[in-house]
């Protein structure tokens, strides 16, 4: 259930990365720069009204527990050491995801000299791989240990950042779709464990504010300040390949911070939900 619930942000880049596509592929570029881009940013607006409707009128309310501190007050105070090691399981994951399928789109058109319709084609591809992926990973999860999975992914990205990106640095679109299908395998994998992990790690009186405020914080800093970083450092070093030592430094971070975390997968949910970082 955690992975399906991942899937849908997954979902929704999809779309917007296949919408680019369409729209890259049917119009001239001086089209698109002019004007074209902004018609998927309006279409937007029809999600925005998609998601008011499941808000308020889908999704039932809770039962309101009665509190003498309000949940982020008590999560700052009781629980940071859990909200760190949120952020610490989350980083690898951030940082991975946003140069995978964010950045790259741009990456291949200035370091490969791909045409954007093609570059936003190989994304496509790439992120409707990673739904199926991602739920069989948190299928596999239920079976094998959250760790192990998460373990498997970090590691692996601390090894095989370089050759991927060496991969993605040719001006070949089949060994750019290959190189990038090497991080939908990552994130795939990890992508689809971490949910459940957090959850059961979280102290059910605060668990929706301290999945929320761990994991956004991660992604909202690391993740959303990613491609700055990533250009900056193709610009300062000279190297296209430089992005990779941003994803292997996220995947050493959250291999350490998997060390403070128990396994939770055959636990009763009630007692893995106080399986807090020692």
């Amino acid at each position: 259930m955690g992975a399906l619930g991942a899937s849908g942000a997954t979902a929704g880049i999809l779309l917007g990365s296949a919408v680019g596509a369409a729209f890259a592929a049917s119009m001239s570029t001086p089209a698109l720069d002019t004007w074209g881009w902004r018609i998927p940013f309006l279409l937007g607006l029809l999600v925005g009204i998609a998601g008011y409707i499941l808000r308020r009128f889908v999704l039932g309310a809770g039962v309101v527990e009665k509190r003498t501190r309000t949940p982020i007050v008590e999560t700052i105070q009781d629980h940071w050491r859990v909200v760190t090691g949120f952020v610490g399981l989350s980083a690898y994951n951030a940082v991975t995801f946003y140069i995978s399928f964010v950045y790259l789109v741009s990456w291949l058109q200035t370091a490969d000299g791909i045409a954007p319709s093609r570059s936003l084609e190989i994304n496509s591809l790439s992120m409707a791989l990673l739904l199926p992926l991602v739920i069989a990973a948190g299928w596999l999860s239920d079976r094998i240990g959250r760790k192990p999975l998460l373990t498997l992914a970090s590691v692996a990205g601390m090894i095989f950042a370089l050759p991927l990106f060496w991969l993605l640095n040719h001006p070949s679109d089949v060994l750019a779709q290959a190189g990038q299908l090497g991080f939908v395998l990552l994130m795939g994998i990890y992508g689809g464990t971490l949910p459940v992990v957090l959850v059961e790690a979280a102290p059910r009186s605060v668990r929706c504010t301290a999945v929320a405020l761990g994991y956004n914080l991660c992604f909202g800093l690391f993740g959303g300040l990613t491609p700055l970083a990533a250009t900056w450092l193709v610009g300062r070093s000279g190297d296209e390949m430089a992005p990779a030592f941003l994803i292997m430094s996220s995947a050493a971070v959250t291999f350490a911070t998997l060390f403070w975390f128990h396994e939770t997968y055959q636990k009763p949910f009630f007692v893995a939900s106080r399986a807090v970082p020692a």
